[in-house]
């Protein structure tokens, strides 16, 4: 099987917004858009991503949070048709990122949920569901558990915790006799690596680790995540077993450090392992993605 992991896409899309709707925690986000991020995170490099995807045909994709921006309707359009295009419930999965709870009305009224749901559960769905998180998809001899970790935060503060109800209902699923017969794959948004004090401090997560105790006791094979646009590859190790930690990085950033362009994991499970981890790299002279 081969899993690929997409994050951080980041995408800014302002058609029919009245100025009114930034009368809000979005005049943070707006000033930092004017600044770098706008110019950063390109909407065509989602299409050419997504052209990727298509032609590479990983079994299942994953993306680990931060679809849009500022959290408004018009992106998560955007964001969702595109997505679409790579199929449905059986090959795809998301989780929401800090952005896509950018103000406390996208996160009460369940908007990333209202758009993205197809990608998480069969049926349909209604902002009066309670325990959305954690979700689980059995895929072939893999198991996927998706967490959501945004919350709301107020600006300029990007943190994230995962619920006592959701580590609740993710130590059932983790303690059932049926994941023993499957790899398992957790997805989140925030970042799980340690990093420097200021981020740390302002845009963690919150119970990091409580969260890998718990991968730790239950050895959970493989974590994937985002937030930090850098990536990271890195094992825990625990009474002799290892957990497979994979930060993707951002998918669509356009910059100059070779080390923070838009990229995107795919890794391979076979017999009930995990082989490896390979990435493709945007290169902005042939505008594709190309393996690092």
């Amino acid at each position: 099987m081969r899993l690929a992991h997409v994050s951080d896409l980041h995408i800014l899309d302002l058609n029919g917004v009245s100025w009114k709707r930034f009368a809000s925690r979005r005049i943070f986000g707006g000033a930092n858009l004017l600044a770098h991020r706008a110019r950063e995170h390109r909407p065509e490099i989602l299409e050419i991503l997504v052209e990727d995807l298509l032609k590479e045909e990983p079994d299942h994709i994953v993306v680990t949070g931060d679809l849009s921006n500022l959290a408004l309707e018009s992106e998560f359009e955007r964001v969702f048709q595109l997505l679409k295009l790579l199929g449905g419930y059986s090959r795809l999965s998301v989780v929401p990122g800090n952005h896509d709870y950018y103000t406390a009305r996208a996160a009460d009224t369940r908007r990333f949920e209202k758009y993205f749901h197809p990608f998480m559960f069969k049926g349909d769905f209604s902002d009066l569901d309670v325990d959305v998180y954690p979700y689980k998809k059995i895929l072939g001899d893999m198991m996927l558990i998706g967490l959501n970790s945004a919350t709301r935060t107020f600006p300029p503060l990007s943190y994230g915790t995962l619920s006592d109800r959701q580590l609740e209902l993710l130590e059932e699923m983790l303690s059932s006799r049926e994941r023993a017969s499957y790899v398992t794959c957790l997805f989140m948004h925030h970042a799980l690596h340690k990093r420097d004090y200021i981020k740390e401090s302002t845009s963690g997560l919150l119970n990091r680790d409580r969260f890998l105790s718990m991968m730790d006791e239950h050895q959970v094979d493989l974590v994937l995540y985002g937030h930090d646009h850098t990536g990271q590859v890195w094992r825990r190790e625990h009474k002799g077993r290892h957990t497979l930690y994979v930060c993707c990085g951002s998918s669509t950033r356009l910059t100059e450090d070779p080390a923070t362009l838009a990229r995107y994991r795919m890794i391979t499970v076979d017999h009930g392992r995990i082989r490896k981890v390979d990435t493709r790299v945007f290169d902005p002279q042939s505008r594709r993605f190309m393996s690092e």
